[in-house]
């Protein structure tokens, strides 16, 4: 019984981890877009709160060959993500909050069908991505206008449970991935929950402008992604794989820093 219960923890524990991660992440975005304002939250919403975990549960269980291929397919879903952005800000425009969401996650399956046909290939991935984000950021840049100050908050035991709610798929998504191929693997990685809920609670909440502004610095912020599964990619069959996830999460904090860094300047270059 000892050590059933010792086996249980441990498989449990990363679980856990994931669920308290998340939400912490979810609710930090939010409170970050009502105090500091949508650009430096967005910018936070592109942080690997998925793919940090989701790739240490996957190191466990799997060689060096399958999380390469897991993170080129999750390169590859994130141009996906990139248009999931993207629908979401012209649609939140003049839709609610559900429509919004759903027709993004609609846009999000369709690309990803067709990137899944892709070849599972860095040399593929990156450019493609790398052209997407360009595009994307010059489509969506005018989309989003100054909009309205965050009205006020709702409680914070809501907060709460969207965040535990997000913790929890985002874990459900890590314990299937483990167990299916390394490009379904990836492609449930670069499913974009966390994306998904921060745009579904900041629009609740704020409002569909303050959501779209989250939304385009999110564009931005997700080269934190980008950074995170080129460097596993490329150092994985190199280094010992938990190597290759230090690198990974330490270069995938640059963009976001650079980003807020100059946010930041920007503020106090104009009086704020």
């Amino acid at each position: 019984m000892e050590t059933l219960l010792a086996d249980l923890s441990v498989q449990l524990l990363p679980i856990a981890a994931r669920v308290v991660a998340t939400a912490i992440v979810v609710m930090g975005v939010s409170l970050l877009v009502q105090h500091a304002g949508p650009a430096l939250g967005g910018i936070a919403a592109g942080l690997p709160i998925v793919m940090g975990p989701g790739f240490f549960f996957l190191i466990g269980h799997h060689p060096p060959d399958f999380l390469h291929d897991a993170a080129v397919a999750t390169l590859m879903a994130l141009v996906a993500t990139l248009i999931f952005v993207a629908c979401f800000i012209v649609v939140a425009k003049r839709a609610g909050p559900f429509a919004s969401v759903g027709a993004a996650i609609l846009a999000w399956c369709v690309v990803a069908t067709v990137t899944a046909a892709l070849p599972v290939e860095l040399v593929v991935a990156l450019p493609l991505y790398v052209v997407v984000a360009i595009l994307a950021l010059r489509f969506c840049r005018n989309a989003a206008g100054d909009g309205p100050a965050p009205r006020g908050a709702r409680r914070i035991a809501d907060l709460v449970l969207r965040g535990i709610l997000a913790g929890t798929l985002v874990a459900s998504v890590s314990v299937v991935a483990a167990l299916a191929g390394p490009v379904w693997a990836g492609l449930l990685m670069g499913f974009p929950i966390g994306m998904i809920t921060i745009s579904l609670t900041v629009h609740q909440r704020y409002g569909g402008e303050t959501a779209r502004q989250t939304m385009l610095a999110a564009l931005g912020g997700m080269s934190s992604l980008a950074v995170f599964t080129t460097v596993m990619a490329l150092a994985v069959t190199s280094t010992p794989p938990m190597t290759a996830w230090v690198l990974s999460l330490a270069a995938s904090l640059l963009p976001p820093m650079g980003l807020a860094a100059r946010q930041i300047r920007r503020g106090r270059s104009n009086g704020v």
